[in-house]
């Protein structure tokens, strides 16, 4: 018999098995399903808080979606490049690198356009302890790859 974890689930990290050779495409089509749900649902999931992000696709010049967990950290928000431990970066953070431009939607934060950078050093090891509280997968694909995963702070864009 296997014991259960005790405590208001509130205070236990998120734990979602995906298959053990969740591939690029399959990712894709995870995206491609989750993403009309998201919107018939107006962003409301029960679980971690989860944010549409719009880049500019870096080679084509078009709008890409993508939806990612994210951490809130007051006038900015936290997203990782895990693409589920895979041995590449995902499109949308090779597109935020080339243009960091970019805009998210959640239903706590509404719609913000934000400027992103890459998390280093202390900041970022703080924040990755964080992150591992909130969705405690995100240790299991940092093992699966040989890449550091990009932490990613998506940060207001100041008005001109």
């Amino acid at each position: 018999m296997t014991e259960q974890p005790q405590g208001p689930a509130s205070t236990r990290p998120v734990r979602f098995r995906y298959p053990r050779r969740m591939g690029p495409r399959l990712i894709k089509a995870l995206t491609a399903f989750q993403q009309p749900i998201f919107t018939l649902m107006r962003g409301r999931f029960q679980g971690p808080p989860t944010l549409r992000l719009w880049t500019t696709g870096r080679t084509s010049g078009q709008e890409r979606a993508v939806l990612l967990l994210y951490l809130d950290d007051g006038p900015r928000v936290i997203v990782v490049a895990s693409y589920g431990g895979h041995s590449e970066h995902p499109e949308w953070w090779k597109n935020l690198v080339a243009n960091p431009d970019c805009r998210v939607w959640s239903a706590s934060r509404g719609s913000e356009q934000m400027v992103a950078s890459e998390l280093e050093g202390d900041e970022r090891e703080q924040v990755w302890d964080r992150l591992l509280a909130m969705y405690s997968n995100y240790a299991d694909y940092q093992q699966k790859t040989s890449r550091r995963i990009p932490l990613v702070a998506l940060s207001p864009r100041e008005s001109s």
